[in-house]
């Protein structure tokens, strides 16, 4: 299961509405050396800003996991003493922004953010209306390119990173 949270702060804030995740599978590389053992790690969440770390068994780096004190971005970063710091942000690597759900629902014909300031979306259900875009439209399934560093996620969001390639998103 994956938990995904919005907020459409509206216009008495000024801000942008947002996505975070709350309850998903993240994976575990090393930015600097590209090391992804294929086991994910279960983020719910942070203390003060820090969700956890490791050191890479590859090369050596210090890897961090950092958020906004569970908010988002959920960021991944990478030192290695000499070397210029490495990371990225899940969101982006998942595809689970706001924009990206925006342009899912285009796709699909179907609200997948619900109506409401607040709230959960349900990143399977938004799964299952791509994929039988898919179908409806007898599309071959085709493979998303990952972003640089990363050759591994969890299997629903490679599903799901494959889904909004195929439909061109």
């Amino acid at each position: 299961m994956i938990r995904l949270h919005f907020n459409r702060p509206g216009n008495r804030t000024g801000r942008p509405p947002t996505t975070w995740l709350l309850d998903v599978p993240i994976f575990t590389v090393c930015p600097n050396c590209t090391f992804t053992p294929h086991e994910a790690l279960r983020y719910v969440g942070s203390r003060y800003g820090y969700v956890g770390g490791f050191t890479c068994t590859q090369c050596r780096a210090k890897v961090s996991i950092t958020d906004g004190d569970c908010r988002p971005p959920v960021r991944f970063t990478a030192d290695t003493p000499g070397q210029p710091q490495v990371s990225f942000i899940y969101e982006d690597v998942y595809r689970l922004t706001w924009a990206d759900l925006e342009r899912a629902a285009e796709l699909t014909r179907t609200p997948l953010i619900p109506p409401g300031e607040k709230g959960d979306v349900d990143v399977e259900a938004a799964l299952r209306a791509l994929e039988a875009e898919i179908a409806r439209l007898n599309l071959p399934h085709a493979s998303a390119p990952l972003p640089d560093g990363v050759t591994w996620v969890p299997l629903l969001l490679r599903a799901w990173l494959d889904a909004l390639h195929t439909l061109g998103a």
